[in-house]
């Protein structure tokens, strides 16, 4: 860490040393950065009458991307309590289990949002918490060294498996910003267009703790939607992009008989899931930008990002500074590195099964390291045995995408009991028939690359942050 403070910490300097600049642009309201930390102010008085200051609390927030979860969150960290997002989109047969596994002492939301709530869970609507007849105190608080101080409580978004809770300290949060701003040129002159989930990782921490930690103004999206964010990139007030692969390819195919000139972003950023080259390269013909892919996860935070200088489709690029990994010999990516959670909350078992007896942190992930540059090839339970090959999902999703008929693929291997070898099965958003994927496979594949069964799906089912939902493709399998 460069130094020894927490989030809002630099909210409050911001205040102070740019307070008349616009922090936060949304669509029903822009705060500067000195309106913003009033409303926290406020926001932080009232939990300050509402919670315990005894120890830290975990607090939930159930809301949209606004400006309202913006204070709520800050505020929860202000007054030193750890705050547990979760998925508006969430139905209550969702969020129950999750609520009730955690027990925050509280969950902020509003009256939408509240009928997807159980009645027995405590909550807060988020009107009470942007009180203005109250008057900002600063009272006493929980504090640990931001090392220790958890910021946020998230869950795994993985493909498969029940989702941990993963806590996030303040210092992780920040060693995420330092570690690529050099390498991405990432200053205060920047703005930020975010439409990513604040419930999640990526959003969270790479896009609402980075632009309060560099200062930068923030335009804040509801949600991803492909023209609100084709006519913003190109209206000229954003510098930075970040999304996840499926959005990009989403940009790639909409209006496609329109202009649209987004020449003065100057950073395009893909993460949370595998960035085909195929979409890189579309992307690149018809934006002229290059998308930087960087690699990272909710328990590991960043490990490895591509440079300005260069940009390599397919790669993850190089590990960030003292980030050491070790491939583990069934090809699984192990890692030390200071952007690493605490361990899952209140599951220690869970916490020791993912490390080696000499320490190393199993990421699940499969991949090479050569020539000091990290490529992924897929997740470790997605690994597929046949004919005596070991197939990497992503190698043969690559290769299909380079027809240009083929829209989005997952290729999954299924063990079929008593065969030495896995079923391997394309689920596929194409206008090919099987027949014409069958000769394209004959023609450009290695056989134990082909498909045993094709299943022709109109859009791949996909989490928040752009993973495909194998669950409910193998639901499909039957």
């Amino acid at each position: 860490m460069e130094d020894n403070l927490y989030i809002t910490d630099y909210l409050k300097q911001h205040a102070s040393a740019i307070g008349t600049k616009p922090a936060l642009v949304c669509q029903d309201r822009t705060l500067t950065w000195a309106e913003l930390w009033h409303e926290v102010e406020i926001a932080t008085t009232f939990l300050n009458q509402k919670i315990p200051s005894d120890k830290q609390h975990v607090v939930g927030l159930l809301l949209p991307n606004s400006w309202q979860f913006v204070v709520a969150h800050l505020a929860i960290l202000n007054a030193g309590h750890i705050t547990m997002p979760l998925d508006p989109s969430y139905k209550q047969m969702e969020i129950d289990p999750i609520v009730a596994q955690i027990e925050p002492v509280v969950v902020i939301t509003n009256a939408k949002h509240a009928t997807n709530l159980s009645t027995k869970f405590p909550i807060v609507l988020v009107e009470q918490l942007l009180n203005h007849n109250l008057i900002a105190t600063d009272l006493q608080r929980p504090q640990l060294p931001p090392d220790k101080q958890i910021a946020t409580l998230l869950f795994t978004s993985g493909t498969t498996g029940e989702p941990k809770a993963t806590p996030y300290t303040h210092a992780n949060h920040l060693w995420n910003i330092q570690a690529v701003a050099k390498l991405w040129d990432w200053t205060p002159k920047d703005t930020i267009l975010l439409s990513l989930p604040l419930s999640h990782w990526h959003g969270l921490v790479m896009g609402l703790s980075g632009g309060i930690y560099l200062g930068n103004t923030i335009y804040l999206q509801e949600r991803f939607d492909s023209e609100a964010t084709l006519a913003t990139l190109s209206s000229g007030n954003i510098s930075l992009f970040m999304h996840v692969p499926n959005a990009y390819w989403k940009l790639v195919n909409h209006n496609p008989d329109s202009q649209y000139d987004i020449s003065q972003v100057r950073l395009c950023i893909s993460g949370s899931s595998f960035l085909p080259p195929a979409v890189w390269k579309a992307f690149k013909e018809r934006f002229k930008q290059e998308i930087l892919e960087r690699y990272g996860a909710s328990e590991t935070g960043l490990v490895a990002s591509n440079s300005l200088l260069g940009r390599i489709p397919g790669s993850v690029g190089h590990l960030l500074p003292n980030v050491r990994i070790e491939i583990q010999s069934d090809g699984e990516i192990g890692l030390e590195s200071p952007g690493l959670f605490l361990g899952y909350y209140k599951n220690e078992d869970a916490t020791k099964a993912k490390y080696t007896s000499e320490g190393w942190w199993l990421t699940g992930d499969i991949g090479t390291f050569e020539n000091n540059v990290l490529t992924l090839k897929g997740r470790i339970q997605e690994k597929i045995k046949k004919f005596g090959y070991t197939i990497y999902p992503r190698d043969v999703e690559w290769a299909m995408l380079k027809n240009p008929k083929v829209k989005e693929i997952v290729v999954l291997g299924i063990q079929k009991p008593n065969s030495l070898n896995d079923e391997i099965t394309y689920f596929i958003n194409s206008t090919l028939t099987e027949a014409e994927i069958e000769e394209y496979c004959k023609l450009n594949l290695p056989s134990a690359w082909r498909p045993d069964k094709v299943f022709f799906i109109p859009e791949i089912p996909k989490t928040k942050s752009g993973k495909p939902e194998l669950a409910k493709l193998k639901s499909l399998i039957g």
